[in-house]
């Protein structure tokens, strides 16, 4: 591990040549989902939304780890599930669940809280290069423990967190593919108490573009959790994070995300209402399966057509052969009947 931080430059720009190298043969990117889900690129969010009955399930994964100075080693991981899924034009539905956290205490951590969002585009026009939407994330407290080291703020409360998404596409304009994001929003962590008035509420910004190569996506970002109701800390002592990396789509619609965080805090003792540590960087892998559920539902509900029209057709093939039985039955009948009546005419002649 200590050698693969030392060289992770080196690590960092094979893998990328490496990707470039052999995925030219993918020709779409379907989407960029971020950690918390939806669509956008890690932590800021995209103000446009992924296609209607689109889903897409995935995961990201970090790693932090230090030499410490007693010849220990100082280490930090995470894992968390999300889901994206597009349930209409205009509205995209966000699911996270943080499968494994570090608590710096056992060998395998507890999973930590449960996010649900819900993100609504404003119409602006097909052909616009600007795209707007709000949106709004529950922050359900299923962990065992919060506000642990190397890792953001989080609290113990039930939390809300509205916010608003503006993105700008220039590859029309410039004949490149470059896009910027923008992203501001408020934190309400406690929801049992006034509106954003609590001294653990915050704000968020959040800024990044990108940019692709052939068929990799190059994305750098920059997001912060500011405590709105403290002066007694300064904005650089606040959490903020940037983040850089490349995005690619991998075989059987899955896509690839590999990044790594540098931390720009300058924290204090006062800033998480108690002395931690924070990782100087993380390194990110995320992995998204793309599901093309509107497909699925389209061909079921073809597949449901087709056998309605065979149940419909042998219905109708049914009737007729009943409806010939029945004259055929008629007309035995009818000769019977005839065959009756000669038969009483020959007896009088007689």
């Amino acid at each position: 591990m200590y050698l693969l931080k030392k060289n992770s430059g080196k690590w960092f720009g094979l893998i990328l040549l490496i990707s470039v190298m052999f995925l030219d043969g993918f020709s779409n990117l379907y989407g960029q989902i971020g950690l918390h889900g939806g669509r956008g690129l890690v932590r800021v969010q995209d103000a446009l939304l992924v296609q209607k009955g689109d889903l897409y399930l995935g995961g990201f994964g970090s790693a932090f780890f230090k030499k410490g100075g007693s010849g220990g080693l100082a280490k930090d991981y995470h894992f968390s599930v999300n889901a994206t899924y597009g349930l209409a034009n205009s509205v995209e539905l966000t699911a996270q669940f943080v499968a494994y956290q570090d608590d710096q205490q056992h060998i395998w951590g507890p999973f930590g809280d449960t996010e649900i969002g819900l993100k609504m585009r404003i119409p602006l026009g097909e052909r616009s290069i600007i795209g707007m939407s709000v949106q709004n994330q529950l922050i359900i407290p299923t962990g065992v423990n919060h506000n642990l080291p190397y890792e953001p703020f989080t609290s113990d409360n039930l939390s809300w967190k509205p916010g608003a998404n503006l993105s700008l596409d220039l590859t029309d304009v410039i004949y490149f593919p470059l896009k910027f994001y923008f992203n501001v929003g408020l934190i309400d962590r406690n929801l049992s108490d006034g509106f954003f008035a609590a001294d653990i509420d915050q704000y968020y910004l959040g800024g990044g573009l990108k940019f692709s190569v052939k068929n990799v996506i190059f994305f750098w970002e920059y997001y912060t959790e500011q405590f709105s109701n403290r002066k007694d800390i300064l904005f650089s002592e606040n959490y903020q994070v940037s983040t850089q990396g490349f995005v690619f789509l991998g075989p059987y619609n899955l896509i690839f995300t590999l990044a790594n965080d540098i931390n720009l805090m300058k924290p204090s003792d006062l800033t998480f209402f108690k002395s931690k540590k924070m990782a100087d960087w993380k390194i990110w892998l995320g992995i998204a399966k793309y599901i093309p559920l509107r497909g699925y539902v389209n061909e079921y509900a073809e597949k449901r057509r087709r056998e309605k029209e065979r149940e419909e057709d042998l219905k109708k093939q049914q009737m007729i052969r009943q409806k010939r039985l029945s004259a055929e039955e008629e007309l035995k009948q009818m000769r019977e009947l005839l065959k009756k009546q000669e038969n009483k005419k020959k007896k009088k002649k007689k």
